[in-house]
């Protein structure tokens, strides 16, 4: 009697589990790696958003300030000037806001001075060509399709900085930044004239991450007042 109840009980134990009871564990670790993951998924789309916000930003911010510092020391603005350095040709043009925006003018050339005390200073070069006195570059920046592109659109999306060197004979075309998808001036109004001296810039920088399926778009807008002649 004694040996057939140990058998018994030894044998209850080993049985393992039931088809019901592996069911609800499974049910059980289904329902809890859902849970796990959907919130892993929700923090990678909250940095991925975060991360492509920052770069539409930093975009948006570079654009803006590197127009605003060279529009800052503009002597004038220009328009239907075209300029050609070898096989590079490039027509510095102010307007255009719907199908092309584009802000083009003139930068003085500057020179070293020495002062009496033996320091260097820069100035304003009176030897400098141009069709007015002083005249050292032709910039304009627009819109293009292409990286290093020549030709102005609307929604880039890169932003190009072309630079004349009436000095030199030399032009240079580069990248500023990527992503940038507006270029507007007096957003809403009219595109200014060769005669103005102060407006209003507007970028719009919008960063796609393809892969994570998540984009972000920044407007940056700032007032620009040209140098006093």
């Amino acid at each position: 009697m004694t040996t057939s109840r140990r058998a018994s009980s030894h044998r209850s134990a080993e049985r393992g589990m039931t088809l019901l009871e592996l069911i609800i564990v499974l049910a059980i670790l289904s329902v809890t790696s859902d849970a796990i993951f959907s919130l892993m998924y929700a923090s990678l789309k909250t940095y991925w958003k975060g991360d492509a916000a920052t770069q539409a930003q930093q975009g948006a911010r570079i654009a803006t300030d590197r127009m605003i510092r060279d529009l800052r020391q503009a002597r004038r603005l220009i328009t239907g000037v075209t300029e050609t350095a070898g096989s590079t040709s490039v027509t510095f043009n102010t307007g255009n806001c719907a199908t092309a925006p584009q802000i083009s003018f003139a930068l003085p050339h500057l020179a070293s001075f020495t002062l009496s005390d033996g320091s260097t200073i820069y100035d304003t070069d009176a030897n400098a060509s141009g069709t007015i006195p002083y005249d050292g570059w032709y910039v304009s920046y627009y819109l293009t399709a292409t990286s290093n592109g020549t030709t102005a659109n609307a929604t880039g999306p890169y932003l190009v900085r072309a630079s004349y060197d009436l000095v030199g004979n030399t032009l240079i075309v580069t990248d500023v930044a990527n992503n940038i998808t507006g270029l507007a001036f007096n957003p809403a109004g009219t595109c200014p004239g060769t005669s103005a001296r102060e407006f209003t810039l507007q970028v719009t920088a919008l960063q796609n991450q393809t892969g994570q399926n998540v984009s972000s778009k920044t407007i940056v807008t700032d007032d620009v007042a040209l140098r006093n002649q």
